[in-house]
């Protein structure tokens, strides 16, 4: 399998850009007799032509990845394999190619592999699906491929992006004591959130670390002009367990009241998605987590299991690849990382489970 995630490394798939490696999975799958193998835009859906969606379950993944950059090479040596998306999540990409193309599982599971999991949720490979056709994605249960370093991730962290806007009054850069430098007046509010202290929730046993972050500021007008605005992003990361729409409308009360309405600053939900619980109970998630006596823990961020709870599918993380490498310049899977995860899925799930 090491040599499949190489091939699927070597080709480029930032997101909005997979069409060739959609090209190259449907090329594997369109004249299998045991599949419809359908194409919707660069989505690939593979179902066996006895699969039960009372019984059967959907291992999913995306084809996309995050921009590289120059010093990025795809790069196999011995038992390891480093490049872009080795990591996140192509090692996935390969068991899944791998599982269907021998038929592991024979007609129990159903193969999705969909693009745009990277960027805004708007865009998301799975919400196309749904469009075309929502039954394809219904199932007693789904494992995402996304890389949690062989152990079982469950649930997922909500996420959203807010705007705080903080105002000033324009002036000129030599006489700055008739107006006020909204950049100054910013400080208070970034003091505040880097001494803010975030919740550490367990749910069914689980810990979730949620975290409130500055990800970008804008401002500045001119070399010689005192700024009248800035724009902070935050990025919010918080569990599960709770209702989602009082979390976010707690949040933003707590970033507005580190600025002064008064003054005209503001604070904007931009788009958030929705947490995911864990789930432990569900067979598909129990009996993964039977497998050989997996690690199972709290997912640390958000993933496409809260779409499928969404349409109350329980789903769980579990692929190859330490999730702290994901998205980074180290990215690297081992052979024996591969195996693993396959070995676990057969054994739970196969035809002789």
């Amino acid at each position: 399998m090491l040599k499949e995630t190489c091939d699927l490394v070597r080709i480029p798939s930032v997101s909005r850009d997979e069409r060739a490696i959609a090209d190259y999975v449907y090329s594997i799958f369109e004249h299998d007799e045991f599949y419809d193998c359908r194409r919707i835009g660069n989505n690939i859906v593979l179902i066996p032509k006895n699969f039960s969606r009372d019984t059967g379950i959907i291992i999913a993944g995306h084809l996309d990845t995050v921009p590289g950059s120059d010093v990025m090479t795809c790069q196999l040596e011995s038992d390891k394999l480093y490049g872009l998306g080795a990591v996140d999540m192509k090692g996935g990409i390969a068991i899944m190619v791998d599982l269907a193309r021998r038929r592991s599982l024979g007609s129990l599971a159903q193969y999705v592999f969909y693009v745009c999991e990277e960027i805004s949720r708007e865009h998301s490979g799975l919400l196309e699906i749904q469009r075309d056709d929502p039954n394809l994605l219904l199932a007693r249960g789904a494992i995402l491929m996304e890389p949690t370093g062989g152990a079982i991730e469950v649930g997922c962290q909500g996420t959203a992006k807010f705007n705080v806007h903080i105002c000033g009054r324009r002036a000129h850069s030599a006489r700055p004591w008739m107006g006020s430098n909204a950049i100054h007046n910013s400080s208070s509010f970034l003091s505040c959130l880097a001494s803010h202290k975030p919740q550490r929730i367990q749910v069914e046993g689980c810990e979730y670390a949620e975290s409130i972050t500055a990800v970008g500021i804008t401002g500045g007008i001119a070399g010689n002009v005192v700024p009248d605005e800035v724009d902070i992003l935050i990025n919010y990361r918080f569990a599960p367990g709770r209702d989602d729409l009082q979390v976010l409308e707690t949040t933003k009360n707590l970033l507005a009241s580190w600025t002064d309405l008064t003054c005209g600053d503001s604070v904007t939900l931009l788009e958030w998605a929705p947490s995911a619980p864990p789930n432990l109970s569900n067979p598909v998630i129990a009996k993964l987590g039977a497998a050989k006596t997996m690690l199972t823990r709290a997912k640390l961020g958000w993933t496409d299991v809260a779409f499928f709870w969404e349409q109350n599918i329980p789903a769980c993380n579990f692929g190859p690849g330490d999730p702290n490498l994901a998205h980074t310049k180290d990215e690297v899977v081992s052979s024996d990382e591969l195996y693993e995860v396959w070995n676990t899925i057969v054994w739970a799930f196969g035809e002789n489970a």
